[in-house]
């Protein structure tokens, strides 16, 4: 029987692309809760690249990558957490 073998990949010389990025705005009640925060990463918080709250205007802004998720897959996620949102355009 052959011994296993390790393979090293060096990546540090690697430029990460950020080409297709879009940002989107959803207003959901109650953003300021701990609840309501924890509910939007868990259902989308693994396939984006930044969710920025702003609590003021209860406004929710996400940066994704389109080819990994799309805004209707996040209105349905939200839907299965029962998340209340209107989505809107960035400004």
């Amino acid at each position: 029987m052959k011994p296993k073998e390790r393979m090293y990949i060096d990546a540090k010389n690697e430029q990460f692309q950020l080409k297709g990025t879009k940002e989107v705005c959803y207003l959901i009640k109650g953003v300021d809760e701990n609840t309501i925060k924890q509910r939007i990463y868990d259902s989308v918080g693994i396939h984006t690249l930044r969710i920025e709250i702003v609590p003021s205007s209860e406004k929710v802004i996400i940066t994704y990558n389109e080819n990994f998720i799309s805004p209707t897959f996040m209105d349905y996620r939200f839907n299965l957490k029962g998340l209340s949102f209107k989505r809107e355009e960035c400004k």
